[in-house]
């Protein structure tokens, strides 16, 4: 993402639930129909963990802030909903639904954050920063092969590019002495 992109974000993602939704695609690459999916059971806060789409993860201490921010706003909006979905609004708190596709759509989509594009650069940044290694995404982000082959090789390009430029930088002031 672009330093502008980052800054949108930050602009739009005022109120805990975007906040949090924002957190779960950026920090744990979550899709957004597993964050309208995400249950009160989902989440283990004393232990630091939640499972996002069936897969259990450390809880950082960004998502663990928002989700407490999120949670005691739920908690003084709604107190005797007998919804078990993290994020809620007025319609679904007097039943069990998750909220709608455009609930996400709403909060920041039609703002101009796309919440795919923070998940795929989430996702990128750690192929980076562990060298390019399909393994080690698909277990983190509980991804299919294919799509951590991907990611792989999309950020080995980028590391051989960086290394091709750095070599020649190298090869020029070198070549000066």
């Amino acid at each position: 993402m672009t330093n502008a992109e980052v800054l949108a974000v930050q602009r739009v993602a005022v109120t805990p639930a975007q906040r949090l939704i924002v957190a779960l695609a950026a920090v744990h690459a979550a899709r957004a129909t597993a964050i309208r999916r995400l249950t009160l059971d989902d989440l283990d806060l004393p232990n630091r963990r939640i499972t996002i789409a069936g897969h259990g993860q450390r809880l950082g201490e960004l998502t663990h802030q928002t989700l407490l921010a999120l949670l005691d706003q739920r908690r003084t909006t709604w107190p005797k909903t007998p919804n078990r979905h993290v994020l809620i609004n007025a319609k679904t708190a007097l039943g069990t639904g998750p909220v709608s596709p455009e609930y996400l759509k709403r909060h920041l989509l039609h703002q101009g954050v796309y919440l795919e594009r923070i998940r795929g650069d989430r996702v990128l940044h750690e192929a980076l920063t562990v060298g390019a290694d399909p393994l080690h995404l698909a277990l983190v982000f509980n991804l299919s092969h294919t799509t951590a082959s991907c990611y792989a090789a999309i950020a080995q390009n980028l590391l051989d590019d960086q290394t091709g430029v750095h070599r020649d930088a190298v090869g020029r002031e070198s070549g000066r002495s």
